[in-house]
């Protein structure tokens, strides 16, 4: 059976050079794929009366076929705000975005997320979000120990775990601090669910399940593989409920944070539009890269 491919797909990263974008580049290119790549920084978009041009060096990218987003980036309000005008105006001019504008903007966004996974009727940890630090306390207070993330935010930077007696003691400073450092304003707080010291990731791409993993350890409260957590073999399904995640929040590729309790419940912590998959390779025997380029590739 002859598969048909797209032609021309480009790389939307500010990090060119990473080990996740050769990767994938080099994927396509074995498929016949050309691959153009594009940093945010580095786009220009030109307007007059009926003229509207982006263009990255000498690279029209309305020709694209597809581009995938392998990392926003954009903490800034500015840039954040221009790189999503650009990536509609593409869409607007027939560029297939992955994932589109709409599925980033919701998984950028912790608390609109969470909203989708209580409408999915996923399990969720008990969760509080709001702008008053005093109803956040009176939530730590009733819920000690807890867990405080900030509404936007990736590898969990920000997320704090709430449990001295110090920071109880003095929760109004602390919530004030994590608002200036992360929260700008809005707070999430989350019951503490005691897990057997690992949670899962699972990578979701076109509507299958690619690779899982359990991640152990780390610093503080996160498991994540940038704060040193260990990549381990899972031996959980995770298959259905990571699917559900990801049509919950409309993604084409989503990385799927899960943890398990001491009795072994299934609890959804968050979804992230621009997933990593160097952990997960670490202890898959199949080439993810090419998994992925193959699926993001077909017309």
């Amino acid at each position: 059976m002859v598969i048909h491919r797209e032609k021309k797909i480009g790389l939307f990263s500010s990090d060119p050079w990473s080990r996740r974008v050769k990767s994938l580049e080099d994927a396509l290119n074995r498929l016949g794929v050309e691959v153009i790549h594009v940093l945010p920084w580095k786009v220009l978009r030109w307007g007059s009366s009926n003229f509207h041009q982006i263009v990255h060096g000498d690279v029209d990218l309305s020709e694209l076929d597809r581009m995938v987003i392998l990392d926003l980036g954009a903490n800034d309000i500015g840039a954040f705000f221009n790189r999503i005008g650009l990536l509609s105006a593409l869409t607007e001019l027939g560029v297939k975005i992955i994932n589109s504008v709409q599925s980033i903007i919701l998984m950028r966004n912790k608390a609109e997320t969470l909203r989708k996974f209580i409408s999915a009727g996923l399990s969720i940890p008990k969760s509080l979000i709001t702008e008053s630090i005093e109803d956040s306390a009176e939530f730590v207070r009733n819920n000690f120990p807890c867990v405080l993330k900030p509404i936007t935010g990736f590898g969990g930077h920000g997320v704090q775990l709430i449990n001295r007696e110090f920071d109880l003691d003095n929760i109004y400073d602390y919530l004030k601090f994590h608002s200036q450092m992360f929260g700008k304003g809005a707070f999430i707080l989350q019951e503490y669910i005691v897990s057997p010291g690992f949670d899962i990731r699972s990578l979701v791409v076109k509507g299958k399940v690619i690779a899982t993993m359990q991640r152990v350890g780390g610093e503080g409260i996160t498991n994540n593989i940038h704060s040193g957590g260990v990549p381990r073999k899972n031996d959980i399904d995770v298959t259905a409920l990571s699917l559900d995640v990801a049509k919950s929040v409309k993604g084409d590729i989503v990385g799927v944070d899960i943890i398990p309790d001491l009795e072994g419940n299934l609890w959804v912590l968050e979804a992230n539009a621009t997933p990593g998959w160097n952990g997960l390779q670490q202890v898959t025997d199949f080439d993810i890269s090419h998994c992925i380029a193959d699926l993001i590739s077909k017309k």
